[in-house]
């Protein structure tokens, strides 16, 4: 009897051990795989990160420019950068610390929420660092604009990019992407610009550079929302896009973002004309109204 009880034990614990064993080795427990575990990155918030950029910018502006030696400026004769890509001018290859990396940035990860394209990751990217530059121009812009509207607006366009950046913060973390905690050259040569400038100037430039800003990411943003397979960038993407919509409501609202605040319009093709001003306006039917003819239209069309 206690023989047959020692044997039943030992089947219930061997039980246990294969069940856990299969448990842990399915791919049904919904978590990320041993490859996307441990800590997840984290940013600070945007508006704490504020003062700092504002002291590296002022930092850079009392720092002498430095004079680069000839053989580190590697030029090409024509004055052309070289190209992405395009080997070193000593002859020397990629490194294969290099090839890897940028396979890994062009690489398609899979999340819980569905594949992680490199898009997806550079939306995340870019609209932190919108925020990064947007803030605090948008705060210096409420205490330095010479007219209310100025002031009003771009103060607003701060206050509402410190609720987008929780979000970026919030989606970058879940997807495990890293953000930065600075602006690109090119926005902070734009703050330093902007910066410079005061009265109806102050105002004009801010404006401009802001709208131009908006109008770059505003199809970038369509872009990905229209590609992507990732659920949760998918309502990131939705979320961004109203924010930006809103802000380039506010700068319009300026009366200051005219076509030089705008970027190209798109090129198209097989454009109806405009009627002349005097003719007749054109007038079509409800579309509905025209199910009929479409439909004969396509069965005839079957028929041939």
């Amino acid at each position: 009897m206690r023989r047959a009880r020692i044997a039943s034990v030992a089947t219930v614990v061997l039980s246990l051990i294969v069940l856990q064993t299969t448990t842990g080795c399915s791919g049904d427990s919904g978590r990320p795989d041993a490859a996307a575990t441990g800590p997840a990155p984290s940013a600070l918030p945007a508006e704490e990160l504020v003062p700092q950029i504002i002291a590296s910018l002022q930092a850079s502006d009392a720092e002498p420019e430095p004079e680069v030696a000839a053989s580190s400026a590697q030029v090409l004769e024509d004055g052309a950068a070289p190209q992405d890509g395009a080997a070193p001018a000593d002859g020397a290859a990629p490194t294969d610390g290099t090839a890897s990396q940028d396979a890994a940035a062009q690489a398609t990860i899979s999340t819980p929420w569905g594949p992680l394209s490199p898009a997806d990751r550079d939306l995340v990217v870019k609209v932190r660092l919108a925020g990064l530059w947007e803030i605090p121009t948008g705060r210096q812009a409420a205490r330095r604009g010479f007219r209310a509207v100025t002031r009003k607006n771009l103060g607003e366009i701060a206050r509402q990019h410190e609720l987008l950046d929780a979000e970026v913060r919030d989606v970058a973390a879940q997807l495990r992407v890293p953000l930065p905690d600075e602006p690109n050259e090119d926005q902070k040569g734009w703050m330093a610009e902007i910066s410079a400038k005061k009265g109806l100037a102050y105002d004009e430039l801010a404006v401009t550079r802001l709208r131009l800003a908006h109008g770059k990411i505003f199809p970038a943003i369509g872009a990905v929302r229209a590609s992507t397979q990732n659920t949760l960038i998918r309502g990131f993407a939705e979320s961004a896009a109203k924010f930006v919509n809103t802000h380039m409501g506010l700068l319009e609202g300026t009366g200051l973002a005219g076509d030089h605040a705008l970027p190209p319009a798109p090129t198209v093709s097989a454009v109806p004309s405009t009627v002349p001003s005097g003719e007749p306006a054109p007038s079509a039917p409800p579309a509905t109204s025209l199910l009929d003819d479409i439909e004969e239209s396509h069965h005839s069309t079957d028929a041939q």
